[in-house]
């Protein structure tokens, strides 16, 4: 489905999300479930039918003219899809952030869909191979979770972005601003992101007029923007310029006035707690990687980057700064979530501490210990995050049939993500397995 933005036909996210190939399904009968619903956080016992790659109805039984699969789930639970608001899709990196496990996007799509992650918002890469693999996954070419992309960022010359040798939209001026969103524009991505560190002094950033016209143009434009932040300062910007989202965690507390008027105004918080906090309980605790979904999603290279003599004793040389900045974090973002700032799920998977799908579940634990309830984090990495992107992720009637269905509740232990019996995309079951021997993962030699 398509609509008319100014001059512009541009693909509606949502009719994305619900239809990424156009084939008609076969009917899902889902029987004996424990269906939770984060929009209401209710848990009822029941059916679930499915047609069309959405959500049909409840019924108790089977209409008389259905001709599909019954799948009796016997008491498993039943959620949406999991949803990655915040990703590198080139691969996965070893503890000096070299790349050396590189799936690159129609991969990490693959191996993101193996997770859970059933759909993701890549946050700056190599433009082109964005714009293609979302325009091939789109046409039904490739396969694998979702892929959303603000195709590139808007940043300052020297500026964050500009270090990875990839193509980055420079602006110095509101004019070049304008420019940048419009050049990007042309290209329809699903977000605008922009870096914007004034307040940390370190680097060239774009100042504030600069950050005013691109939020400005990306509007006019009827875009949502997420700006990534480096202080408080640059939060406050945001919010002031009108941003949708702001990305990332500032060290030292966040005033609290501050955190009323981003829930004032509607702008939304992706923290982003797994690639501040996660180095060290990588390294630090073994159980975190020798994770049976962390084994299975990446290479023995990358775990063992993390197991090296070096690198353990850089992590308890920091253990005490590590602590304190996590604790800090974590402070924040529940000082956020209490005064009503919406709280979506995103991991910068790419970077040090993070690995492609597995991190979405390490994002939920870190939520949950920050403070937030199990609805509330489920409903980050759910529902809300599908809004934020346009779509109708849920279990009720009309909702885009995208599940996962676990072993355990989520409500009882937010780990129990982890536990996944099943992955439906778009109403059909998917073959994990088949999808993480495939070539495209990259994972099985």
């Amino acid at each position: 489905m398509l609509r008319t933005v100014g001059l512009f036909l541009l693909v509606v996210a949502g009719a994305v999300m619900a239809a990424q190939e156009p084939v008609l399904r076969p009917d899902l009968y889902l029987v004996n479930a424990n269906v939770v619903d984060p929009a209401t956080r209710e848990v009822r016992r029941g059916n679930l039918l499915i047609r069309d790659g959405k959500i049909a109805s409840a019924p108790a039984k089977p209409p008389a003219d259905f001709k599909g699969r019954t799948l009796d789930l016997n008491g498993k639970w039943v959620i949406p899809g999991l949803i990655d608001l915040h990703t590198h899709t080139y691969g996965n990196v070893d503890t000096s952030g070299k790349p050396i496990d590189r799936p690159n996007p129609p991969g990490v799509a693959v191996r993101m869909l193996y997770a859970g992650v059933t759909a993701f918002l890549d946050l700056f890469g190599a433009e082109d191979e964005q714009f293609n693999t979302r325009a091939q996954q789109r046409a039904g070419v490739l396969g694998g979770a979702d892929m959303f992309s603000s195709l590139s960022c808007i940043t300052a010359t020297g500026g964050h972005g500009t270090e990875y040798g990839v193509k980055a939209r420079i602006a110095d001026s509101p004019e070049e601003a304008r420019q940048a969103v419009e050049s990007l524009f042309a290209r329809r991505p699903d977000v605008i992101k922009i870096i914007y560190e004034l307040g940390l002094g370190l680097r060239p950033s774009i100042d504030k007029p600069t950050l005013l016209a691109a939020v400005s143009a990306a509007r006019q434009n009827n875009i949502k923007t997420v700006v990534h932040v480096a202080t408080w300062q640059d939060v406050r910007d945001a919010v002031e310029a009108g941003a949708t989202a702001i990305t990332h965690t500032p060290g030292g507390p966040i005033p609290e006035d501050l955190a009323r008027l981003m829930a004032s105004r509607m702008v939304a918080s992706i923290p982003t707690l797994t690639v501040q906090t996660d180095f060290r309980h990588f390294v630090l605790e073994p159980g975190v990687l020798d994770n049976p979904m962390a084994r299975a999603l990446t290479t023995p290279a990358v775990i063992g980057a993390y197991r090296s003599a070096e690198t353990i004793a850089r992590a308890e040389s920091q253990r005490q700064q590590r602590d304190a900045s996590e604790a800090s974090s974590f402070k924040s973002v529940k000082t956020m979530a209490d005064a009503g700032v919406r709280i979506l799920a995103g991991t910068d998977s790419g970077s040090v501490g993070t690995l492609q799908g597995y991190s979405l579940h390490r994002e939920l634990i870190q939520l949950v210990a920050a403070g937030l309830t199990q609805w509330q984090a489920l409903a980050a990495a759910t529902t809300d995050a599908a809004a934020f992107l346009g779509g109708s992720y849920g279990v009720k009637p009309g909702n885009e049939a995208t599940l996962v269905v676990l072993e355990g509740s989520p409500i009882e232990d937010i780990r129990n993500t982890q536990r996944i019996a099943y992955v439906i995309h778009h109403g059909a079951v998917v073959d994990r397995e088949g999808l993480r021997a495939s070539k495209a993962a990259g994972l099985i030699q």
